[in-house]
């Protein structure tokens, strides 16, 4: 038995099929509240079949132009799509997906590695770039924490950090960052003193290491850089967050055997389909 969207039992049985533009899907009739309804498995009032969203998604994930991704979909299943249409999925999956996984939390972490980056941002004459702070988890890879800013500075520095914190049980162990002023009292002020080590060094520093984090960066400019730069700070914020959730959960590792950072978390296996599917489940 399918839930019932209207009023959430499961009391529910076949009604026929009903044919609209993405093609024929079954339909159902609740018991308890006398209503039909559809299971899209989370495509609800899309009028185009799920499977051409799903290849959309990944191959905007993987770094296509959103040119190359219609281009794409009009070349494999005969459907013009627009780009303005392909950016609401982004957002629009971005979003749910998002809101399914930042429940997950690492048990816990030995060693975190912390570090931002900037973007240039589209319209903006005083401030010319977005801050991305982020951090990531050196065993599993798993993204633990990110966040979003214009400015860099400390009263930021410690959001991240406190973001850091909600994202793990326990402390983590460590903590590396480069010799940003930022960091050291927004550590302390939230984990307290002596709770965790900073292991922080100047970048021209041969003994520092930051690699794990800087290779996620690297990651991230491979998909940047065909949209050049942001619209504004929001834009940044939802492609970065449906970009992080395809790192966490989807996106194979060669240093983890192949495996996504969540298999290596303990999160299990997960891809398009069954992140979408779920969380529409869950709620």
């Amino acid at each position: 038995m399918f839930k019932c969207p209207h009023c959430k039992k499961t009391n529910s049985v076949k009604a026929g099929i009903r044919k609209n533009k993405s093609g024929f899907v079954s339909k159902h009739f609740c018991k308890s509240c006398n209503k039909f309804f559809t299971n899209r498995n989370g495509f609800e009032n899309c009028q185009t079949k799920p499977e051409i969203i799903i290849d959309a998604l990944d191959l905007r994930a993987k770094g296509l132009s959103f040119g190359k991704v219609a281009d794409h979909i009009n070349q494999k299943y005969k459907v013009n799509v627009k780009r303005s249409t392909i950016l609401k999925w982004q957002n629009k999956f971005g979003e749910m997906i998002e809101n399914f996984t930042k429940s997950f939390q690492l048990s816990h972490s030995f060693n975190i590695y912390a570090d931002e980056v900037f973007f240039r941002s589209k319209g903006q004459r005083d401030r010319d770039f977005v801050y991305y702070w982020d951090a990531i988890d050196y065993d599993t890879k798993f993204l633990v924490a990110d966040h979003i800013s214009l400015e860099r500075e400390e009263s930021e520095a410690r959001e991240f950090i406190t973001k850091i914190k909600s994202g793990l049980l326990e402390f983590p162990k460590n903590i590396h960052t480069d010799n940003s002023y930022d960091y050291p009292p927004a550590i302390r002020k939230t984990f307290g003193r002596g709770k965790v080590k900073h292991i922080h060094f100047p970048a021209w520093k041969m003994k520092f290491r930051n690699n794990p984090i800087e290779r996620y960066h690297n990651t991230i400019k491979e998909n940047y850089k065909v949209m050049r730069r942001f619209q504004n700070e929001i834009t940044a914020y939802k492609f970065l967050q449906f970009f992080k959730d395809y790192y966490n959960f989807i996106r194979p590792h060669k240093t983890l055997n192949w495996e996504t950072p969540a298999q290596k978390a303990g999160f299990g296996k997960w891809n398009w389909w069954t992140l979408i599917k779920l969380q529409i489940n869950m709620i």
